[in-house]
């Protein structure tokens, strides 16, 4: 900036990003899912560079993934256009369950095939099969019967 016979330089320093992390015009940051968000699929909303962004988590996501969003990072300098944006999918395992969510993941642990090694609580049966260890108030038990079709809903006479 000109100032009389003599020259002004400014220089701007950014403070390092906590959620966004640059490589050249590319911007990428971390988003963490649920389970049944990684499984089932879904969507969430993230910050962005200029706006929030809303983004599909296709069903069967691993951790890991990294999402491209085009067009969505920074303006490139040297060039047209913008950089893009990348979202790395972590998947946020609970600490702790309740006695519903424990009985519906031994449920599902009893069906799983493509397990290397053992799962905590199960146990491998004479046929081949696998059984839960425990099942705390029955509902094990309940979460079977209902998936094996053991189980229907009683109505009362005249009930539509």
């Amino acid at each position: 900036m000109p100032m009389g016979s003599k020259e002004l330089f400014i220089t701007f320093r950014v403070a390092r990003s906590d959620y966004f992390r640059r490589e050249g015009a590319d911007i990428h940051t971390d988003a963490a899912i649920s389970i049944a968000q990684a499984i089932l699929g879904g969507n969430m909303r993230i910050k962005g560079i200029y706006d929030n962004v809303t983004i599909d988590i296709p069903r069967g996501t691993q951790s890991h993934t990294r999402l491209r969003l085009p067009g969505k990072g920074i303006k490139r300098v040297q060039g047209y256009g913008y950089g893009d944006h990348y979202v790395h999918i972590k998947i946020k395992v609970p600490d702790s369950l309740s006695s519903k969510q424990k009985a519906l993941v031994m449920a599902y642990a009893e069906e799983e095939t493509d397990v290397d090694g053992t799962v905590q609580g199960i146990t491998s049966t004479q046929d081949g099969g696998k059984q839960a260890i425990e099942d705390e108030e029955g509902l094990l038990a309940k979460v079977k019967a209902v998936l094996c079709g053991d189980w229907l809903p009683k109505r009362k006479i005249g009930q539509n």
